[in-house]
């Protein structure tokens, strides 16, 4: 075998080794005697190759390990990765084993190889700490991996917004040195690490946020790996030439840029700068620049109002408090920003977003027009208002109505009792099955109207959301339960809880339904079992299929199993109709409405609710509830009418 291998025993004493090792090592030894042992070839000074044999021998287990020193007599250190393994005679298996065979390779070259990497890049990062002008590493995606402490001085951005960031991102916006907006792909990194070779001496702009821009001259090189064609990055030089590049030729060229991105603009833009008195103290404004949404707003020309002052031309600014606000932006430095309704030279009003900053000793105002969004605000809001005096006719019609319902409902069957009580014998077996048949028709009709009386509560009658311990609220349902699950022979098992932040009503109307129905439907003479169990997920690892709506970073997964009688996949989205019965009511009781109402409390809470089952095996539910949610104005009950407060309470007791 190529790999360096010695079989040695307890003592040292070497029984065999491989042409490998004999090249490798015994070289480094070459005073050694050629059958002297392993402890005459290597200093053991410490004893810890002796003990590593050793126990090796009696655990009889297979040792490892990795970067281990190791110095042969007579030469330096060596650090080599290691494999000691037990060996027995075929004919002695049962006997401790006497020898080890020590597999041992070279790891020399590559820890002198990562040290000398490790010191290069010490010295470049010293080298980087210690020049004046910016260093910056881009990658071969143009992304910025590292630079000096003075790439950020010169950017006028901290580190954390440098480094990680591409070249092409929206912030890095470049001039030309004639003062033209430079696009990102002709910056000089981009442009040597495209064309594969040094750009030198480039000079271009770049914009700080919020300030005018710098000035840089730049050098940049590819880097290449060895007898690699493309390169892997590019190291960028440059330095700061702000005050050399800031010529009256390129100050008007940066005025000509700045002119055709204000022509642009969709925002009104206008530059004002102070106008001061002896004492120093603002007396008004005069304008610089406007652009044409300015005009447009204003509904003044540029000839009109550069050089006019603000308290002359438009003096309702001063009325609205806009003046003062201006100068509060210039003394304190801090923006302002507002919407107000602005009056222009010919007496018209528009709705604008009024934002200022400061700009040296003046200030540059942005005017967007937001008249259209406020009449569509203004239009909602009414919209909305109309909405609201809708649903709350319809819940009023709703609780008359069932109460209308209701009472015939009730006499219906109260008379059908009474005939059967007081004429029972003089009525034939016929007509007795025809007045149980009418009794039982209006015990369903009553208890389908109390069903959608329930459904329709899920909003309109919704509690605020508040801290829910849903083991509370599963033992109560299951002590509702608890005839039922007796009667069935039935087995309900829970896992441990969280506490979620929800309307702990309907949360045990969704938990009462789901574990309800699994005891409903079992399958005949077979006892039902049922598993309730939860876990709590986060939102980011959460199936992009689930449709989680509320704003939350956690979600509680339910899972309500069981073995009853399941049902065809082709009806999972029927089930959770309002009214769909997948049996008859001979078969199996019930309206239809408590599968519709778990999906209706389940949305109301922003989450989501599934269904897998297979006919004969079981049904699964599986409901994501969010463990904690930004409020909405859904969380808060509906203010009850003076109908609400009265006579459905009344309804609701009957």
């Amino acid at each position: 075998m190529p790999a360096p291998i010695v079989l040695v025993d307890a003592e040292g004493h070497i029984h065999a080794e491989s042409e490998g090792w004999t090249r490798a090592f015994r070289s480094l030894a070459p005073q050694a005697d050629a059958a002297a042992p392993l402890f005459d070839l290597i200093d053991d000074a410490e004893g810890a190759w002796h003990d590593l044999i050793t126990r090796c021998l009696r655990e009889n287990r297979t040792l490892r390990g990795t970067q281990r020193r190791i110095i042969f007599v007579g030469a330096g250190p060596r650090w080599v990765d290691w494999t000691m393994r037990p060996m027995q005679p075929a004919d002695e298996v049962e006997a401790p084993p006497e020898r080890a065979m020590l597999y041992m390779t070279d790891r020399t070259s590559e820890r002198h190889t990562d040290r000398l990497r490790q010191q290069v890049e010490a010295r470049f990062d010293t080298l980087l700490d210690t020049i004046q002008e910016g260093a910056l590493l881009m990658d071969s995606d143009g992304v910025f991996r590292d630079c000096n402490d003075t790439v950020p001085e010169i950017f006028g951005r901290p580190r954390s917004e440098i480094i990680g960031s591409r070249f092409s991102d929206d912030k890095w916006n470049g001039l030309r040195s004639d003062g033209t907006p430079l696009a990102n792909t002709e910056f000089p990194f981009w442009v040597a690490y495209y064309e594969r070779k040094p750009v030198m001496g480039k000079v271009m702009g770049i914009y700080p946020p919020d300030a005018p821009p710098r000035w840089i001259r730049v050098n940049a090189r590819p880097l290449f790996e060895l007898d690699e064609a493309d390169p892997y990055g590019v190291f960028v030089c440059f330095e700061d030439i702000t005050n050399e590049q800031l010529k009256d030729e390129a100050l008007q060229t940066s005025r000509d840029v700045l002119s055709s991105v204000l022509t642009s603009s969709l925002d009104g833009i206008l530059v004002w700068t102070a106008l001061r008195d002896t004492r120093g103290t603002i007396v008004d404004f005069e304008c610089v620049l406007v652009n044409p949404q300015g005009e447009k707003l204003l509904k003044v020309s540029t000839e009109e109002m550069v050089g006019a002052q603000m308290l002359e031309l438009l003096p309702e600014h001063a009325d609205q408090g806009l003046f003062e606000a201006f100068v509060d932006v210039v003394r304190t430095g801090q923006p302002y920003e507002d919407e107000l309704r602005l009056a222009d030279t010919e007496g018209g009003m528009t709705w604008c977003q009024v934002m200022a900053v400061k700009i040296e000793d003046g200030i540059a105002v942005t005017l967007r027009d937001v008249s259209e969004r406020r009449e569509a605000a203004q239009a909602m809001s009414v919209a909305n208002e109309k909405l609201e005096q809708r649903n709350r006719a319809l819940r009023d019609f709703a609780y008359i109505a069932s109460h209308d319902l209701q009472e015939p409902l009730r006499k219906i069957s109260a008379f059908s009792n009474l005939v059967i009580q007081d004429y029972g014998d003089k009525v034939d077996e016929t007509g007795r099955h025809y007045l149980e048949r009418m009794e039982d028709a209006s015990r369903r009709m009553s208890q389908l109207i109390s069903d959608l009386l329930v459904y329709s509560r899920i909003t309109t009658r919704a509690r605020p959301f508040e801290d829910v311990d849903l083991n509370a609220v599963v033992n109560n349902v299951l002590n509702d339960l608890s005839m039922r699950i007796d009667d069935v022979e039935g087995t309900v098992r829970v896992d441990d809880m969280p506490t979620i932040e929800a309307d702990a009503t309907q949360i045990r109307q969704l938990l009462q339904n789901l574990i309800g129905n699994a005891l409903k439907f079992h399958r005949p003479e077979v006892p039902p079992e049922i598993d309730v169990t939860t876990a709590v997920v986060s939102l980011d690892a959460l199936d992009r299929n689930v449709p989680v709506q509320a704003n939350c970073t956690e979600v509680c997964r339910v899972r309500v199993a069981d073995n009853g009688i399941g049902f065809e996949s082709k009806y999972t989205d029927r089930i959770f109709t309002p009214f769909q019965r997948l049996h008859g009511r001979s078969e199996y009781e019930g309206t239809g409405m408590g599968l519709a109402i778990c999906r209706r409390i389940v949305e109301r809470h922003g989450g989501s609710i599934a269904v897998q089952s297979v006919p004969n095996e079981g049904t699964t539910f599986t409901v994501w509830l969010p463990v904690r949610r930004t409020p909405s104005s859904n969380d808060a009950p509906p203010a009850p009418t003076q109908h609400d407060q009265s006579t459905t309470e009344t309804i609701l007791d009957e």
